[in-house]
């Protein structure tokens, strides 16, 4: 033994007592241990005759557990543990084939298995070979059987003893039957459960799928709805803003300046009269009475004559029977007014 085999066994003499395991959780350690041999006859023969014992079968599988899920670099745990529990499939109790075919997947698992040493070697071909063979033994009921028989009669004719307790050989016997009908009906059960989340899986897959497919579908009418929406609101915008570049131009040559549709603005629309021509002739217009003053009037307009108040030319007023009293606009004070008038009366 190499002094480095001799400090791994001190310390896994130091874990076993730090971690408080057992006598039997120390065989299954020693014999599964990370060391370039295996575990020995005689070390698997004592592990199978504890495996008839329930507290013993108990620990037994918590440490041969934990070594079957190690990590690659401790690939000769896995190898060693696969050997010692091809052992107890043949020579171990009933409840080692029970327990196993209920956790077929942790020896499933290995068939995939992979380790390449720093020498290019892959030790995971060991293992791989040997978790094949223990999942085919374990689902071949029947050949399982047999080969418990044939272990079991070889070991009596060799040792002259009758086995243990419960002989591997009674594999077939009342409390067999009844622990392997109630293995087959928890396995079925849990087929038939896992099944079931199976399909309860799958068909939530599908309803996701679809509510995915469904909403991809809305969100691209909403989108085509949208860009439709946005070029139609883009179209009537330029075609307002259109309308009212040309209502602006055509404003610049409105006089109304009406740039908003709507009633007719009333200040806006007033005209402006145009402006009255101015009357050549300033002052009252002179009202025809009658042809009786016809030619007092001409001698008035000529300038020929003064009026009753002494305006002469265009301020002459034409002769009436003025109802309304006239204002004088001429000079009525003065001779030279009066001595010239013939109306002039002082």
């Amino acid at each position: 033994m190499s002094l480095q085999n001799t400090s791994k066994s001190v310390l896994r003499v130091g874990k076993n007592y730090i971690k408080g395991y057992t006598d039997t959780q120390k065989k299954v350690r020693d014999a599964t241990s990370n060391e370039p041999w295996g575990p020995s006859g005689e070390q698997m023969n004592a592990i199978s005759q504890l495996s008839y014992n329930q507290n013993d079968f108990i620990e037994m599988m918590e440490i041969m557990d934990k070594r079957l899920n190690d990590k690659g670099k401790n690939w000769r745990h896995v190898f060693k543990t696969l050997t010692l529990l091809d052992y107890l499939l043949h020579a171990g109790s009933e409840n080692c084939v029970i327990y196993f075919r209920d956790n077929i997947y942790v020896v499933k698992t290995l068939r995939e298995f992979q380790f390449i040493d720093d020498y290019g070697k892959d030790q995971g071909a060991n293992v791989r070979q040997k978790a094949k063979d223990i999942t085919n033994l374990l689902m071949d009921e029947q050949r399982l059987r047999e080969e418990r028989r044939s272990r079991a009669s070889m070991r009596s004719r060799m040792t002259g003893e009758d086995g243990p307790p419960i002989s591997p050989g009674n594999f077939e016997d009342d409390e067999g039957r009844r622990r392997r009908a109630e293995a087959d009906r928890r396995r079925a059960n849990r087929q038939n459960q896992e099944d079931e989340e199976l399909k309860k899986a799958i068909e939530e897959s599908k309803r996701m799928a679809r509510e995915n497919e469904e909403r991809i579908r809305r969100e691209a009418t909403n989108e085509d709805e949208l860009q439709k929406a946005l070029a139609l609101s883009r179209e009537e915008e330029e075609k307002r803003i259109k309308e009212l570049e040309q209502r602006n131009q055509n404003a610049l040559f409105d006089d109304d300046f009406n740039l908003i549709d709507g009633p007719p603005n009333q200040y806006a629309q007033v005209q402006t009269p145009p402006p009255q021509q101015q009357q050549q002739q300033q002052g009252p217009p002179r009202v025809k009475i009658s042809d009786k003053y016809a030619e007092l009037d001409r001698m008035l307009a000529s300038g020929e004559a003064q009026d009753t108040f002494g305006n002469v030319g265009a301020q002459a007023m034409g002769h009436s029977q003025g109802r309304m009293p006239y204002q004088p606009t001429g000079n009525t004070n003065g001779q030279n007014g009066s001595a010239s008038n013939p109306f002039f009366k002082v």
